[in-house]
C-alpha cells in the first residue's frame, strides 16, 4: 500500500543578513574592548613597576644623602682644603726654601766646606774632564757677595772677587751645587780702588742661576 505524506517538510530558520551585520559588529567591539583591556592592564603593570623603581631609587638617594651628606657641600668643602693645602705648600716653600739656598750659599763660601753634590756623579764627570772639579783648598774669603735677587726661582747674583780664578771657583761650586742650575755668567769687569795702601784691584761679576727646592 502506497502512502502519501501531504504535511510540509519543516525548513530551517533562515538569518536575516541585517541581524548578521549586526552580530559581526557586536563580536568585534567586544574583542576590542578585550583587546584594550588586556593593553590596558598590561601598561597599568609596567607603570606601577616603574613607579616602584622609581620610589626605591629615591628612596636610596635620601639615604645616601643622610649618610654622606650633600653631595654639592661636600665638593666645595674639598676644594677649598685643596686650595687650602696648595696655599700651604707655597708658604713652606717659600719659607724653607730660600733658607736652604742661603744655607748653601753660606757653605759655599765657608773655608773647608763647598758644594751639595752628588759624589758618584761629580766623580764620574771628573774622570771626563778633570777641569771641572773644585779646589777644596780654595780661600772663600777671596769672594764676596754684593746682590742676590731672586723672582720665580731665577737669582741674579752680583759681587766681586780677588781675581778672574776666584770668580771661576765660585762658579764651579755653584754648578756643582743642587740647589743650582744652568748657572750662567753674565759679566766681569777689572776695578781699581784707591785708598792708603794704594791702588787694589778686584773683579765685578754678575751671574744668573736658576734655584732648586
Amino acid at each position: 500500500m502506497i502512502r502519501v505524506n501531504l504535511l510540509k517538510a519543516k525548513k530551517g530558520r533562515r538569518v536575516d543578513p541585517g541581524d548578521r551585520a549586526f552580530i559581526l559588529m557586536g563580536a568585534a567591539v567586544l574583542i576590542g574592548i578585550g583587546a584594550i583591556a588586556v593593553v590596558h592592564l598590561t601598561t597599568s603593570a609596567e607603570l606601577a613597576k616603574i613607579e616602584r623603581a622609581n620610589d626605591l631609587t629615591k628612596d636610596d638617594i635620601e639615604r645616601l644623602k643622610v649618610e654622606l651628606g650633600d653631595y654639592d657641600q661636600i665638593k666645595t668643602q674639598r676644594a677649598e682644603l685643596l686650595r687650602q693645602s696648595k696655599t700651604i705648600e707655597e708658604l713652606k716653600a717659600g719659607r724653607t726654601g730660600p733658607v736652604f739656598v742661603m744655607r748653601e750659599l753660606s757653605e759655599i763660601l765657608t773655608p773647608n766646606k763647598g758644594p751639595t753634590f752628588d759624589r758618584v756623579t761629580y766623580e764620574e764627570r771628573l774622570r771626563r774632564d778633570p777641569n771641572i772639579g773644585y779646589s777644596a783648598s780654595w780661600d772663600p774669603r777671596r769672594v764676596w757677595l754684593e746682590s742676590y735677587e731672586e723672582t720665580a726661582r731665577k737669582v741674579k747674583i752680583k759681587g766681586a772677587a780677588k781675581s778672574n780664578e776666584d770668580v771661576a771657583e765660585f762658579l764651579k761650586r755653584l754648578q756643582l751645587s743642587v740647589f743650582f742650575s744652568d748657572v750662567t755668567p753674565e759679566s766681569t769687569a777689572q776695578v781699581s780702588q784707591r785708598s792708603s795702601a794704594g791702588s787694589v784691584k778686584s773683579v765685578s761679576f754678575s751671574l744668573s742661576a736658576a734655584v732648586t727646592y
